[in-house]
């Protein structure tokens, strides 16, 4: 063979990567997505049933004991309780797989499993809530967090909240990679407009919009108690709120409770495109989460131009201006939020500049492509000092 050939098969040789974490995030989608573009990429998982894997991407279900039909209260207690029986399964799949890199999402899960197994080189994939919010509640969760940064050879992360975070967990600021989440060729709507509010039955009412995960720390539950103040001010006012999770029933039966059932609707989980063409109907934008990096659903409203009301939290402050993009409210405030959802309800004109300016926002500042390149060429700088 000669030298150009040799040099010829050394540039095409397909690059193996082992993504580890449960498929159950839009952002496990939105990577992979890339990943498998020019790589050979399994998809490690402690997870029975994956949501948001790409076609091309190879499922590696790693079993263990005492799954109870991976329910998900019982993933809790696993994935503390059992984290050396799943640092031995990852590092013996790691070995049969013989991938180049290792990527693990979650600081004090997929993240901490993967420093144990003590693969190189390794990119932690920083969440939010690993190192915000779990450092803070128990020192074990810290360790995790802390240990996991500590032998990941880049860290990549979304917001400057999470960076600062880090940095006072001890991070070295030279391993970090900040940039959005969010591809902006993304957001196309499966049907029009009219159509979708058609289909519901609201062609003439206000669509308010909420679409996040109905767990402890989304605090959808203030928006449901902010609903009777808005219905009787403005009765024309609907609530789509999307999604499922451990409280799902406990918000159900408040509704039920409210007497409200008329004006709201849940429609379980969706897919992305489903997600961004019943958005793309809505009229507001509404998250009352306690904590987030850069918010997916917040970019995914901004860019279709729907007026956000959300939680003044620092991820959320580094995208919306109040008053400007967007409105802030204080969290825990169901009170205010009712305010700005009537105001945002019966005005207009406000609710069109807040979206163009929304729009305008997000296509100054999100370059998916541009930092995909950036990762690529992190990812093999990684290989070839390994």
């Amino acid at each position: 063979m000669s030298p150009t050939q040799i040099e010829l098969c050394t540039r095409t040789k397909m690059t193996t990567i082992a993504y580890l974490h449960d498929g159950t995030s839009v952002y496990d989608e939105l990577f992979l997505k890339h990943l498998v573009k020019k790589n050979r990429v399994y998809f490690l998982t402690f997870r029975a049933k994956p949501r948001f894997v790409p076609k091309g991407t190879n499922v590696v279900t790693m079993q263990e004991p005492l799954r109870l039909a991976d329910k998900e209260w019982f993933e809790g207690i696993r994935m503390y309780t059992l984290f050396l029986l799943r640092s031995l399964l990852i590092k013996l799949h790691i070995r049969r797989l013989k991938p180049h890199v290792v990527i693990g999402c979650m600081a004090t899960k997929y993240g901490f499993y993967l420093a144990i197994a003590g693969f190189k080189p390794t990119i932690l994939i920083v969440w939010g809530s690993d190192v915000l919010l779990a450092p803070k509640r128990f020192f074990l969760f810290r360790f995790m967090s802390k240990y996991a940064l500590k032998k990941a050879d880049a860290i990549i992360l979304d917001s400057q909240v999470q960076q600062e975070a880090i940095i006072q967990l001890g991070c070295n600021p030279s391993r970090i990679l900040k940039f959005p989440w969010f591809d902006l060729e993304d957001a196309h709507v499966e049907n029009s407009r009219d159509e979708v509010r058609e289909r519901l039955g609201w062609k003439d009412n206000t669509i308010i919009f909420n679409a996040r995960s109905h767990e402890p720390i989304y605090g959808v539950e203030y928006l449901i108690e902010a609903i009777p103040e808005v219905v009787r001010k403005e009765p024309k006012s609907r609530f789509l709120i999307l999604g499922q999770g451990s409280l799902t029933k406990t918000l159900t039966q408040r509704v039920e409770q409210l007497q409200i059932s008329e004006y709201v609707k849940f429609t379980g989980h969706m897919s992305r495109a489903e997600t961004f063409t019943y958005l793309n109907a809505s009229d507001i934008n509404v998250s009352t989460s306690f904590s987030d990096g850069t918010s997916a659903s917040l970019l995914e409203a901004m860019i279709l131009a729907v007026p956000s009301v959300v939680t003044q939290i620092p991820g959320n402050e580094e995208w919306i201006e109040d008053g400007e993009n967007g409105y802030l409210i204080p969290i825990r405030d169901s009170k205010s939020l009712a305010e700005k959802i009537v105001f945002l309800i019966r005005n207009n004109e406000s609710r069109k500049k807040l979206g163009e300016n929304a729009r305008k926002t997000v296509g100054a500042r999100v370059h998916w492509r541009e930092n995909m390149k950036v990762f690529d060429k992190l990812i093999q700088k990684l290989i070839e000092e390994a």
